[in-house]
């Protein structure tokens, strides 16, 4: 019986002219959004490749140069594409995607896709993430705010379960029927960002993916099977396809954009970030008077001047057999580092705080929930651009130690030292890493699904009585 109910319920809505018209323009939407996801993947890839080269490529031909002022040639590292940033960009635009690596100078991610885009930027980019997250939901509410709801309507919902159908059945069999249209347009999306990333990644590079894509695409149907469930409630709660419209498009309103804002302003005022006039400040007077017992620059300038002097064994600068400059160099490079290293500490704890407060919103609003579970996937999050940061500040570092090494015996370096300079290479944290960040939306997803399933049972009572 549930099979006939589900043959039905499909046949109906695939025969109405709403729902054609609707598939066709998700069509025509997917079609875009597996088109601008791997021509964005694809094209910044190669960019970011060329650019890593190139500018390595100008540091180690440079020719003869004091040691010193050649690191202050530099280049930069680039964050390289997302492998999964076809699915979903996330962040990638406005987080910037170069770092310049320059003695005695943290570097600063700088370069963000978003500034030099569109006003039409500010309606995001359309891509599979971008179709999962909000287009998806309204495609399940408007197929399913009226598959009870036109029953009570039209007075036939009595008719039918005063046959041999069960309200279990009833209610099974529409659930269904919705769920297969939904799967299958969820089939497609996978699969055809699938397709794409094997073009993309070849086959080898692909098996490297599919961990990480598996994860994405089972936290996807969970999310499209709550939203289904939800549908179908409040069509059957509602006795009304106005009322129930209304209602899950209010809450798809409320959820998309009402409370991803009220939440980041609230984080913005509970905890203001630093200024960068006040973070200037605040690192110039560490790096000059020190923090506790660390002593004022002077002092520690000291006291660096004795320890030299004592460990080659001699009693002035002038007798070293080493030069005493890139000692200083490196010396103040190590502790104004840690000075930085704090400062930037604070800002991501602050930064974290932010993050945990909008997360924490995201029991009002499942589609905030399921974007911050993307963001974590495909490693397109805060938390991987602070990883790369740091990656790329110790690679900064260790260029430093190397040229200052060299330095301390040596006043001109030529090429072939250059090329002794390592080049910097960035690798997106493992996928444990990944689901350990992406727990709290999974957790908050899971609870939207209970509480939709909660919504269900209710509303199967009503219909059974």
């Amino acid at each position: 019986m549930i099979q006939l109910i589900v043959r039905k319920e499909l046949t109906e809505l695939l025969r109405t002219t709403k729902v054609t018209w609707l598939l066709l323009g998700l069509a025509a939407l997917l079609g875009l959004a597996l088109y601008n996801g791997y021509a964005y993947s694809t094209t910044r890839s190669a960019f970011l490749r060329e650019s890593q080269q190139t500018t390595y490529k100008q540091f180690i031909s440079q020719g003869d140069k004091n040691p010193h002022l050649g690191a202050h040639f530099g280049f930069y590292a680039y964050k390289p594409t997302a492998d999964l940033a076809l699915v979903d960009n996330g962040l990638e635009d406005y987080t910037g995607n170069s770092f310049y690596l320059e003695p005695h100078q943290r570097g600063v991610v700088k370069f963000r896709e978003v500034s030099d885009a569109t006003g039409l930027r500010s309606f995001g980019f359309l891509n599979v993430g971008y179709f999962a997250q909000f287009i998806l939901p309204l495609f399940i509410f408007l197929l399913t705010h009226s598959i009870f709801a036109k029953e009570w309507e039209n007075g036939t919902i009595k008719m039918v379960l005063s046959t041999r159908v069960s309200a279990r059945q009833l209610f099974a069999g529409k659930l269904l029927a919705c769920g297969l249209l939904v799967g299958a347009l969820v089939a497609v999306l996978t699969l055809g960002a699938l397709a794409l990333l094997l073009i993309q990644h070849g086959l080898a590079g692909l098996g490297r993916l599919l961990p990480a894509y598996g994860c994405y695409v089972g936290g996807l149907l969970l999310y499209a099977l709550l939203l289904t469930v939800l549908g179908v409630a409040v069509s059957l709660l509602a006795r009304s396809s106005a009322l129930a419209l209304v209602v899950l498009a209010g809450f798809w309103l409320v959820g998309v954009f009402l409370v991803p804002r009220l939440a980041s302003e609230l984080a913005r005022r509970a905890h203001p970030s630093i200024t960068a006039v006040e973070f200037d400040d605040q690192t110039f007077r560490d790096k000059e008077y020190g923090v506790g017992n660390e002593g004022t620059k002077d002092y520690r300038r000291a006291l660096l001047e004795q320890r030299t002097l004592a460990q080659y064994h001699v009693k002035r600068l002038e007798d070293l057999p080493v030069f005493y400059i890139p000692i200083t160099i490196e010396y103040f490079e190590e502790t104004d580092g840690h000075v930085m290293d704090r400062a930037y500490a604070a800002i991501e704890r602050n930064e974290a705080r932010q993050n945990q407060l909008v997360l924490a919103s995201a029991v009002l609003s499942p589609f905030l929930a399921f974007r911050d579970f993307s963001l974590h996937l495909t490693a397109t999050d805060m938390n991987t651009h602070n990883d790369f940061a740091q990656q790329a500040e110790a690679h900064r570092r260790r260029v430093g130690v190397v040229v200052d090494a060299f330095y301390q015996k040596n006043t001109v370096a030529s090429n072939n030292f250059w090329k002794t300079v390592p080049q910097f290479a960035y690798a997106a944290p493992d996928l444990g890493w990944r689901l350990a960040n992406a727990a709290a939306p999974l957790a908050i997803l899971l609870g939207w699904l209970v509480a939709a399933g909660a919504l269900a049972a209710l509303a199967y009572r009503r219909l059974w009585a």
